[in-house]
């Protein structure tokens, strides 16, 4: 019961996780959850600042391949997948890339800068794949050994890097094959998106409301079912930032 009770609420935290980091990145999951796609409902009907699009964001803080010098690409538009071309990234700005992971974080926190978003509070959270490249940097900083102070917990790196707490999620929002697809022009297709901001940008709350447990109906053991509530909402947009990005 105990593996099966700590199982139930790491899938809670979950999905949890994964729903309130596709609202901050502008996207929801579809209605049969098998895919995401862009968010175009305000989540409470009213809007923290009435510049940001439906999805609650700031155009400007929605950083693609133009905004690195890159040329987007070209075609059919298509609203949910289509509307930012992804940016080539590379250790280092490396060969076939227009960037490097540092330099995003580096434009990330100049808007902060520029917007007045407080220096301390701020966090960055990044998939897998950008999370490699970014260790692929040549950089001390970001060298450092786990174990002891640098160890790995609840999905944070040690320390800072550009001023951010870094996280790493397997719920971000994805397209197509992911930010692992390479694509040395960008993509419209194969991304993943990061999404970096402040502690006040975005309120959140949490409750299991109710537990109960019973006799399995087909098995020779007891089930524990819960009921979890939760909301959130974006206060802060100035204070948020995402990028859609590829494997150079």
């Amino acid at each position: 019961m105990d593996l099966a009770t700590d199982r139930a609420g790491y899938k809670l935290r979950d999905k949890f996780d994964q729903d309130c980091l596709g609202y901050l990145t502008g996207y929801v999951r579809n209605a049969g959850d098998t895919a995401w796609i862009r968010n175009t409902t305000v989540n409470g009907g009213e809007k923290a600042d009435t510049t940001a699009g439906s999805d609650e964001l700031l155009a400007a803080n929605k950083l693609d391949i133009a905004d690195f010098g890159g040329t987007p690409l070209t075609g059919t538009a298509d609203a949910d997948t289509h509307e930012l071309t992804s940016i080539p990234v590379a250790a280092g700005g490396g060969t076939g890339a227009i960037t490097s992971p540092l330099a995003i974080m580096n434009r990330m926190a100049r808007l902060m800068d520029a917007a007045n978003v407080d220096t301390d509070g701020r966090w960055i959270v990044v998939d897998p794949v950008f999370k490699e490249i970014l260790m692929d940097e040549d950089a001390k900083l970001i060298n450092a050994d786990f174990g002891g102070e640098g160890e790995v917990r609840n999905g944070r790196l040690p320390g800072t890097i550009r001023g951010f707490r870094v996280y790493v999620s397997n719920n971000l929002p994805y397209f197509g094959t992911g930010a692992g697809t390479a694509a040395s022009a960008g993509s419209q297709d194969n991304w993943g998106s990061i999404v970096a901001g402040h502690d006040s940008a975005v309120a959140t709350a949490q409750q299991i409301t109710k537990t109960e447990s019973f006799r399995s109906p087909d098995t020779f053991a007891d089930v524990v079912r819960g009921m979890q509530l939760y909301g959130k909402k974006i206060l802060r947009p100035e204070a948020l930032m995402t990028a859609n990005y590829n494997l150079a």
